[in-house]
């Protein structure tokens, strides 16, 4: 503010040094050279408080950015919403409330401080006119208190509009492969050109708005210039109130300062009123994160458990014990719940009826390791997506990288070896994420068709070192080794709406 203030008398420096211009006629040489020398200075002293200001705000904004973009990140999250409602609050959202209003919030303090410096000198020069300027500076405001709410409600059009085209556009490009196959290519692009030219009439209708305000605003800055000055002639016919055409001129090169300062913060204000919706982010809770979980023995208990889904049955009530360390393998035709009910067991759905214990305790997804079959693994070390960023020593990944059987497979130094998804096959893929979850040692490990990218030596392998660990082992899978499951003593239950022992089969 500082800054500011002090850049402010940029608005009021050629009213105040031209308008000396008539009594330098009766100074001479020394006086007109001091004239020179100090505006000079003032002139150099205001830019060099605007560089400094410039700076400052700049640094502002970034730090605005960095607390904007985690809160959005972590909200995204919170509420579950999809990657591409994410990631457009992270690009076009952010682009939009950087440009829209953190800029226009440190362009409103420069534009107020440069108005109440312009308001103050033009007071000073003469109070009847400086008045009658600030009047009719301050009736440009009047058109954008009459298109706030409207300017706001297209805003939230265009974001809403523009997170559809996003996701039109992800599944176009995500579907090449079948698309192609199927012919449907240009059929399905149609939902992609609706969705888009939707996102760009809304744009299009806010930008209207917007121009609309600033031009009823741009008429009123001009009634402002022009009648104070018809003003000012009227009162220098009368003879009073000591204005002259040097104090006029002083008036109209400063006083258009504080016009041009009010026209900036009303567009501001645009600016401002334009992303209160974008700005209305999703509660993140503000609760610490849950403690780490205690190595339990793990028993499990569905206690009349039952899911629905509007009128479709899931699964039926059912009640059934896993004992601790117990290894229980779910089978069942594809479509009847299988990953429901893990994902029950794991605490990330509440059922409709019934519950779900572990240890006597509510199911919670921090008293699982629950391993999918795609598997997440990004760009980085092994070492960092083992980790996920928590401590542990090398001799602990290094051992649950030999378990799953990857130290080979990675070279020297294996921790610190690069990866990501285009240089893992599918297979590595699924053992690094197994490795991440045999790393936590949670009482239960739930694993849901974590062998459908492995070969069947692989598939064997991993589930020989699963069925031996000490957790409680529960599995859902198509295909599997009977044998292997009676030889480690793996119960075999079928869900077809309802959990029941296995029927023996050739």
């Amino acid at each position: 503010m500082l800054f500011a203030f002090l850049g402010g008398f940029e608005g009021v420096l050629n009213g105040y040094v031209l308008g000396q211009v008539p009594n330098l006629t009766a100074v001479g040489l020394t006086g007109r050279l001091r004239y020179v020398g100090v505006a000079i200075a003032l002139y150099a002293g205001t830019y060099c408080a605007g560089y400094i200001l410039n700076l400052l705000q700049q640094a502002a904004i970034r730090r605005w950015n960095v607390a904007l973009k985690t809160q959005m990140l972590q909200a995204s999250a919170a509420g579950g919403e999809a990657e591409s409602t994410g990631m457009n609050r992270l690009t076009n959202d952010a682009a939009q409330i950087q440009a829209r209003y953190f800029e226009a919030v440190v362009g409103l303090m420069q534009n107020a401080a440069m108005t109440l410096v312009s308001t103050w000198f033009v007071l000073t020069v003469n109070w009847l006119m400086g008045l009658i300027f600030i009047a009719f500076s301050a009736a440009a405001m009047l058109p954008m208190l009459a298109f706030t709410k409207s300017l706001s409600r297209l805003g939230q059009q265009w974001s809403d509009a523009n997170a559809k085209t996003l996701a039109a556009a992800q599944d176009w490009l995500q579907g090449q492969p079948e698309l192609q196959q199927y012919l449907a290519a240009g059929t399905f692009f149609a939902r992609v050109k609706a969705a888009l030219a939707l996102s760009e009439r809304r744009l299009q209708q806010q930008t209207a708005r917007q121009y609309t305000a600033q031009f009823a605003t741009a008429l009123m800055v001009v009634l402002g210039l022009f009648v104070p000055m018809l003003i000012g002639f009227l009162l220098m016919a009368r003879g009073g109130f000591g204005i002259t055409i040097a104090t006029l001129l002083t008036l109209q090169l400063s006083a258009d300062h504080v016009t041009a300062g009010v026209r900036a913060v009303v567009a501001g204000w645009s600016g401002l009123a334009g992303t209160r919706a974008l700005r209305q982010l999703p509660p993140v809770d503000a609760t610490p994160a849950p403690a780490p979980v205690a190595a339990g023995p793990g028993a499990v208990v569905l206690d009349g458990v039952s899911q629905t889904f509007g009128d479709q049955e899931v699964l039926a009530p059912t009640t059934r014990h896993l004992p601790a360390g117990s290894k229980t393998l779910i089978a069942g035709p594809s479509g009847v719940g299988k990953t429901t009910l893990l994902n029950l067991i794991a605490g990330r759905l509440k059922p409709t009826a019934g519950n779900v214990t572990i240890d006597g305790t509510q199911a919670t997804p921090q008293a699982v390791t629950y391993i999918t079959q795609q598997a997440w693994i990004f760009a980085g070390t092994v070492r960092e997506n083992l980790t996920l960023g928590q401590s542990f020593s090398d001799q602990q990944l290094t051992t649950v990288l030999t378990q799953v059987g990857l130290t080979s497979q990675l070279g020297d130094a294996p921790l610190d070896r690069p990866v990501s998804p285009a240089t893992l096959s599918g297979g590595q893929q699924q053992r690094l994420a197994i490795a991440r979850g045999l790393l936590r040692k949670r009482p239960v490990l739930l694993l849901d068709e974590i062998t459908a990218g492995l070969d069947d030596q692989a598939a064997l392998a991993i589930r020989e070192l699963l069925y031996r660990l000490p957790q409680t082992v529960i599995e859902v899978a198509h295909h599997y080794d009977r044998q292997l499951l009676a030889r480690d003593h793996v119960s075999e239950l079928t869900l077809n709406h309802e959990l029941t022992p296995a029927t023996a089969r050739d």
